[in-house]
């Protein structure tokens, strides 16, 4: 028997690499230290149905994350523990449940409560308050029902993240987890080095997760557990994981001093930001290993930059393209189509872009279709201007088949503006698949996806696409 155990829903369609559970990881060590008996199920992993676990484990309380794409398999695993075991506390957490969660507590009855932004001090206090005197209003960060109505108390302050024990990797099978690292082959996974965002991007929720602040780890700590993962766990390659690592000057600086100064050899990939970047950093990062960079560009058109907040200009994107193909370090580049105000001419500029550039850029991944998450400027103007149902709920039933046309999730609703509709969005997502599926590599890459069902359904979804009548 055990105080909890921290459970992370499977996600349908393969939208996202399996990589562990950090942030269930973070809460388990914290949780740990303070004697709280825990454990970790990841169903991305583990095939053993919900009801084995609890039978196995006998939790009193169910911590359950879950993102927008795996919401209705999060309040399947809430059912399931519940007819269980009726007396498990269940607690959902995550960005999802952060901007959703009177909502959620409206209409799923089977969550208890819902921790919302960053959760280690807050389950702590939960599951302390629920063992004396159970008065759960003074527990900021967390929502609850008090007479069958929602509450949410005022938001917990940020957590300072090297007063957190590294992840509890020791309750993950950390065997069954592996990054693809491009280009190299290189036995890979994710670590983090910091939390939050300082930019306001409309289609992101990460700046309001965080209250529009980054918090970052010591460069020491970090290069501890990648020392870790390198030498315990035999990974050869670090994929951080961060929103960008570029952030905070001072951070990635200190960072690559510390991976320079301890000797270690290991090729690492990050997502960087436009303008946060300059030739010297550059040169630092590439000497601490790091041969291959992320890079957010979205779109080609400056108005539809300003219109998503982006804060960037075009020339600052082809700079730091110019930056890295000097250097020899590989470029991942973003491109998404279906922004606020964006027209076809706008999404023209975007593939002028890529054509122009295509010599600085290693790696296109684009997508027909934004999609509109909680917490973001996206859903509120998308509701403001009636591109959401009126009575659209996040805890409702949502299953727009649609969406796998253009090789989106079936969960998340999409952008359809007047100019910018579906009829457009399957041009584009046809004119992007038809591009990355041509010539041998494109062969090659859609002979790969014929093992793999969730991707060979991508595979069957732009066949229908591209014989559409």
């Amino acid at each position: 028997m055990i105080d909890i155990l921290l459970i992370n829903p499977a996600e349908k369609g393969g939208f996202f690499e399996k990589m562990p559970p950090l942030g269930l990881a973070s809460l388990a060590s914290f949780l740990e230290a303070y004697d709280i008996s825990v454990k970790i199920v990841d169903f991305e992993v583990e095939k053993k149905p919900l009801e084995h676990w609890l039978s196995l484990y006998q939790p009193k309380f169910l911590g359950i994350s879950g993102t927008t794409h795996t919401r209705f398999e999060s309040f399947e695993l809430a059912r399931l523990a519940k007819s269980f075991n009726k007396d498990i506390i269940t607690i959902y957490g995550g960005v999802h449940a952060t901007f959703t969660a009177s909502e959620t507590l409206r209409n799923i009855p089977e969550i208890d409560f819902i921790v919302r932004g960053e959760g280690e001090e807050i389950l702590l206090e939960l599951i302390k308050t629920f063992s004396s005197d159970q008065k759960f209003e003074k527990i900021r960060g967390l929502s609850f029902r008090k007479d069958h109505l929602p509450v949410d108390n005022p938001h917990a302050s940020r957590v300072h993240l090297d007063s957190l024990p590294p992840p509890a990797y020791h309750l993950l099978d950390m065997k069954k987890y592996e990054t693809k690292m491009e280009y190299i082959h290189k036995k890979g996974i994710s670590i983090l080095t910091s939390r939050g965002c300082l930019y306001h991007c409309s289609f992101c929720s990460a700046s309001r997760m965080f209250n529009s602040l980054l918090t970052v780890r010591s460069a020491n700590g970090v290069v501890d557990e990648i020392e870790k993962l390198l030498k315990e766990y035999k990974f050869q390659a670090i994929k951080f994981f961060d929103s960008a690592l570029t952030l905070d000057r001072e951070h990635i600086e200190n960072l690559c001093d510390e991976i320079i100064n301890r000797n270690l050899n290991f090729p690492w990939e990050c997502e960087v930001r436009v303008g946060t970047v300059d030739q010297p950093l550059l040169e630092k990062m590439q000497k601490a290993g790091c041969y291959y960079v992320d890079i957010g560009v979205e779109s080609g058109s400056q108005k539809v930059l300003d219109l998503m907040r982006k804060g960037i200009t075009v020339e600052q994107s082809e700079e730091l393209l110019n930056m890295c193909k000097a250097l020899g370090i590989k470029t991942k580049v973003f491109f998404s189509f279906g922004h606020i105000g964006e027209t076809m001419s706008d999404v023209e500029k975007t593939f002028e872009f890529i054509e122009k550039n295509s010599d600085k850029i290693t790696t296109v991944a684009s997508g027909a279709g934004v999609r509109i998450y909680p917490g973001t400027y996206l859903e509120s103007y998308a509701r403001k201007n009636h591109l959401l149902p009126n009575d659209f709920e996040w805890s409702m039933p949502y299953d727009e088949e649609w969406n796998e046309l253009i090789l989106q999730s079936r969960s998340v609703p999409i952008l359809l503006q007047p100019q910018l509709g579906r009829q457009e969005l399957e041009q584009i997502a046809l004119r992007i698949y038809s591009k990355r599926f041509s010539g041998w590599e494109g062969l090659k890459r859609g002979i790969t996806k014929l093992t793999d069902p969730q991707k060979l359904k991508k595979l069957q979804n732009f066949l229908k696409l591209k014989f559409k009548k």
